[in-house]
């Protein structure tokens, strides 16, 4: 568990100028500026109506500058046009200059930027008037009424979805037009925009088949829990936690069906070229595998903390290999419920475009020993949802399941955590917010961000709160929208919130946390089991509420004789029994078993009378 999304925000909206092109890179987000006129004054109440994303005032100017503007990123795909509706309240009459680009973010290293080009197209407007709002009209090439940007006709594979053009940018090649204004009327504004693909990138073949290995394997991933804070440690740490026969026992009766477990497995590896692997490393593991598999759990098994890899992935590429070639190995007798993922969180030079080669040619040798092992396979940026759109997966390996980590809102989960930067040292947020007086940033949160965050929590209503559920509901939308497009199961390895917080305000994330990610049929692993993020502690949920945020009672319904319905979570195993005899001791028979792939049940009994002549039970398979 690393940083996670609030670096790649930070890059996708970081200040000032271009730094000259450098590679082309496929677009998460479309980004667009708004700054007002002096005469206009403030610009207030801008929110995200449709679409997924974020709004932050424009912190690389002057704090005096900040309530005239705003910066607005927005997720796109590269295969369909999405649809973004945007908000704002202006102060007075005047103008509003509009600024249409992409995102800014650097390759590691460089001092260039990427090249990220957005297509755009069809703009609506109310309150104003958007000039050449399908960018139909030029002269010569340059799109009428509007400054910079690329005119782009519409193809087979790029359909427009107004007229016949399009209009494409990037950062350094930005597209504006002016916007009239009246003060006191809301502006809302409509846009359809892509992801436009770079050259030469090759995409993966979409899955049409629901029902794949992976998909099957998939839903005995569910609802796990992290094993961390052990084996992904240098041998010797101080503090390392130890694991056994209890954690496994306490996390099935708690309605767990898998542990996921870090280890670091390249400290026990020798030297090249064989890296052979230490038995001291297996003596280790094994007996949690055991553990796992005599209580009915799976477990997956992750490579943690490869920091020398993801440092320069080429010179240590045959070192991963060899290293997985011997887990491989070792696990081939085992039960398909013994799962193996990849690599947690690339980052640095293990890039999303680097790893999908790498992790190409991983799984092919991990096949020679496991044919039809279940493999979790990471997006680049630490695990970043927002980078499933870079990950290509094999064609040809139908039991390849795609892993993400979700930690939105990061000043709210990592609150006073010691281990990131002193912009997270502001403690007290809540969640959901707001909160009931203004927090002030902690004496050591410099970086304008911080500022520029606690606006829109002190300020907004829960609704439109950064920290709330509307930090991470989209997001696992849009994982689910890309596990459905390409016939891929999407399963969130890592989420939790810190100890720091309250107590509440970690049952309330967790609850709506879960329900986010069974609503998007996405299995999920807790960070973590006992340690900063824990679930339990001395045997118990912690706080006690945990255990309901987690796993739910369930009511029951019966909307007419012998149907049964309830709201429950995809992957959980469910029992329908029916009352056979009524006279003396009730004898109950079991009439179906369910393992749901919908986060709805529903039952209806073949055999049943008249409605209220049958008496039913649902237990739930832990």
């Amino acid at each position: 568990m690393t940083i996670g999304r609030l670096s790649l925000v930070l890059v996708l909206w970081a200040l000032g100028p271009g730094l000259g092109q450098g590679a082309t890179k496929l677009a998460n987000f479309a980004r667009f500026d708004l700054e007002a006129g002096a005469t206009v004054g403030s610009l207030t109440n801008a929110q995200i109506l449709l679409g997924d994303g974020a709004i932050d005032r424009q912190n690389w100017r002057s704090t005096s500058e900040w309530p005239r503007s705003y910066t607005i990123s927005l997720a796109i795909v590269r295969w369909q046009w999405t649809k973004l509706v945007v908000r704002f309240l202006p102060q007075r009459t005047g103008a509003v200059t509009l600024k249409l680009m992409g995102p800014w973010e650097q390759p590691p290293g460089a001092a260039s930027i990427y090249q990220e080009e957005v297509l755009w197209d069809a703009l609506e407007a109310t309150g104003t008037r958007v000039p050449n709002p399908s960018f139909e009209l030029l002269s010569g090439s340059t799109i009428v009424s509007w400054s910079g940007g690329r005119s782009q006709t519409a193809t087979a594979a790029v359909p427009v979805v107004q007229g016949t053009r399009c209009a494409r940018t990037w950062h350094d090649g930005p597209m504006t037009c002016t916007l009239s204004v009246t003060g006191g009327v809301p502006v809302e504004l409509t846009f359809y925009a892509r992801a436009a693909v770079p050259a030469g990138f090759t995409d993966m073949q979409r899955v049409t088949d629901p029902d794949t290995p992976a998909h099957r394997a998939a839903l005995q991933f569910m609802r796990g829990a992290n094993f961390g804070n052990a084996l992904e440690f240098a041998p010797g740490t101080a503090g390392a936690l130890t694991y056994g026969a209890a954690d496994f026992t306490l996390a099935r009766s708690e309605g767990f069906d898998h542990v996921r477990l870090p280890v670091a497995w390249h400290f026990y590896a020798g030297s090249g070229p064989a890296y052979s692997l230490s038995n001291t490393i297996f003596n280790k593991v094994d007996p949690l595998v055991d553990d796992a598999v005599g209580r009915g759990l799976g477990i997956v098994i992750d490579w943690h903390h490869f920091n020398e890899f993801t440092a320069d992935p080429t010179a240590n590429a045959d070192k991963f290999y060899a290293v997985w070639r011997q887990i491989a190995a070792h696990y081939a007798n085992r039960p398909a419920t013994v799962a193996f993922e990849l690599l947690n969180e690339p980052n640095g030079q293990a890039t999303s475009a680097v790893m999908n080669p790498v992790f190409a040619e991983t799984i092919r040798q991990i096949r020679i020993s496991n044919p039809t092992r279940p493999l979790f396979v990471g997006t680049g940026q630490y695990n970043n949802l927002d980078e499933l759109n870079g990950l290509l997966l094999p064609d040809n390996d139908a039991n390849l399941i795609a892993t993400v980590h979700c930690y939105d809102p990061f000043y709210f989960t990592h609150q006073g955590a010691s281990w990131v930067s002193a912009d997270f040292s502001t403690v007290g947020v809540i969640f959901p917010g707001p909160p009931p007086t203004p927090l002030a940033p902690g004496p050591r949160a410099t970086n304008p961000w911080v500022k520029s965050w606690l606006e829109f929590y002190n300020g907004q209503p829960s609704e439109n709160n950064p920290s709330s559920p509307l930090a991470f509901r989209g997001r696992l939308q849009r994982a689910r929208a890309w596990a459905e497009y390409w016939g891929r199961p999407v399963y969130v390895g890592e989420f939790g919130a810190y100890e720091t917080a309250d107590a509440q305000s970690r049952v309330n994330f967790y609850r709506e946390m879960r329900q986010a990610m069974d609503t998007a049929g996405l299995g999920w692993a807790i960070w973590d089991w006992k340690a900063g993020f824990h679930y339990q502690r001395n045997g118990a949920p912690d706080p006690p509420a945990m255990r309901e945020a987690i796993f739910p009672s369930f009511q029951l319904r019966s909307p007419s004789g012998g149907v049964i319905a309830f709201d429950a979570a995809r992957g959980k195993t469910f029992v329908v029994e029916k009352a056979v005899a009524l006279r003396g001791p009730i004898v109950w028979q079991s009439i179906s078993t369910q393992t749901l792939v919908s986060p709805d049940f529903l039952f209806t009994d073949p055999g049943a009378g008249a409605p209220g002549a049958g008496f039913y039970r649902v237990k739930w398979m832990k």
